[in-house]
């Protein structure tokens, strides 16, 4: 595993070795439905999706596919996109996802305070390993949410995420 004491429940939907892209985003997801962390790394084996992580509301991480490979997360890139993803460009290349656990098929749930605690640790840990920059997303890469690249599909992705105290976090 790519991050210490998280629990491997490997799927095999994902694409091997980047086709030699740098990983320049981190993108933050909500589940829309789903109890825990590892019930979702178990759909990660049986469907044609996958992130890289998920974060359980128990604070619980699981890891199911390593950062090195791409994850199947991202989908496509819809209209009205933030400007830097490109059409052309699979995005799962060049980012790494990080769902969270959110019972509502709405995403409407707010984090839990150890679910918050877990997720900067984890953001600032790979923000580290990728030298991704340690802020809000643009061209040259950073850290947003699944609605940046899909607002038609994904506007509700990840739903409530404390944006504001995750870049205090990763000032200090």
């Amino acid at each position: 595993m790519d991050e210490p004491g998280v629990l491997w429940l490997p799927s095999n939907n994902y694409f091997p070795g980047r086709e030699k892209h740098n990983v320049r985003w981190l993108i933050i997801h909500g589940t829309a439905g789903f109890n825990s962390a590892q019930e979702v790394g178990e759909f990660f084996q049986r469907t044609d999706v996958s992130t890289h992580y998920t974060i359980g509301r128990d604070g619980v991480i699981v890891q199911s596919v390593r950062e090195h490979d791409a994850a199947w997360g991202n989908g496509y890139v819809s209209e009205g996109h933030d400007p830097w993803w490109s059409k052309g460009l699979n995005p799962n290349y060049v980012t790494i996802s990080i769902e969270h656990v959110k019972p509502s098929r709405d995403n409407s749930d707010a984090l839990t305070t150890i679910q918050t605690e877990v997720s900067f640790r984890l953001v600032k840990n790979i923000c580290e390993r990728h030298e991704i920059p340690r802020r809000r997303a643009d061209a040259t890469g950073g850290i947003t949410g699944h609605y940046s690249m899909d607002p038609v599909g994904r506007h509700f992705c990840p739903g409530p995420y404390p944006w504001e105290e995750l870049f205090s976090y990763l000032a200090r």
